[in-house]
């Protein structure tokens, strides 16, 4: 029998989609029992019948980025089209792209925003994989500060010879808005910087003007 591969929380390992139904399955099976221990009669009560199987189906939902093959890209090479050299760079916004993920600690909800900005060297992504790629990463149990390098790392990844990064991610973690300290009106801001925004404090300001609009 093949013992089946962990992973950590921020990895990614797709499944086929029976080995994610067969997980489903069980998941449902386990929170049965957790209803059962925390001592509700869920099996006789309408508005929780079916609570075993919505969370079961949640959890796969909200980690897919965990179980499902990174989402395709397409990358248009600027050579083939232009060749000036008196424009040095153009940077691309993209954002608020809407996130929405689950607190490794926790597994409550996280719920915000990424702008992302990159400069490309000789080739650029198409815009709609952009947020493709942030809601992708995003959908895993997560820390928002690994999150916000992660995605510096993973354009990185799919286009090496990119000029220069900047990342912004504020985000509400349910982790803090409705346990603990229960502070509700609180948000956790992340940034990241690579390349050119690391050494160029006016592409930073432009950036985050951006942001702030």
């Amino acid at each position: 029998m093949t013992e089946k591969k962990l992973i950590k929380s921020w990895e990614n390992l797709p499944l086929p989609p029976e080995e994610i139904e067969k997980r489903k399955q069980k998941l449902e099976k386990l929170f049965e029992e957790v209803l059962t221990t925390l001592g509700f009669d869920w099996k006789n009560d309408p508005n929780m019948v079916e609570t075993p199987r919505r969370i079961a189906k949640m959890l796969f939902e909200l980690t897919e980025g965990n179980f499902t093959p990174r989402p395709d890209i397409t990358v248009f090479d600027l050579t083939q089209m232009d060749n000036d050299e008196l424009i040095e760079y153009v940077p691309v916004f993209v954002g608020p792209v809407e996130i929405k993920s689950l607190c490794s600690h926790h597994f409550l909800p996280i719920v915000g925003e990424v702008y992302f900005e990159y400069i490309p060297e000789d080739k650029v992504l198409g815009l709609s994989k952009i947020p493709r790629i942030i809601k992708w990463l995003a959908r895993r149990p997560m820390i928002q500060e690994f999150f916000t390098k992660q995605v510096i790392k993973t354009f990185l990844k799919l286009l090496p010879d990119i000029k220069g990064m900047a990342v912004y991610v504020k985000a509400k973690h349910m982790c803090m808005s409705i346990r603990g300290v229960n502070e509700s009106n609180a948000y956790m801001i992340t940034e990241a910087f690579y390349g050119l925004y690391e050494e160029n404090i006016e592409l930073r300001r432009n950036f985050l003007n951006k942001v702030s609009k």
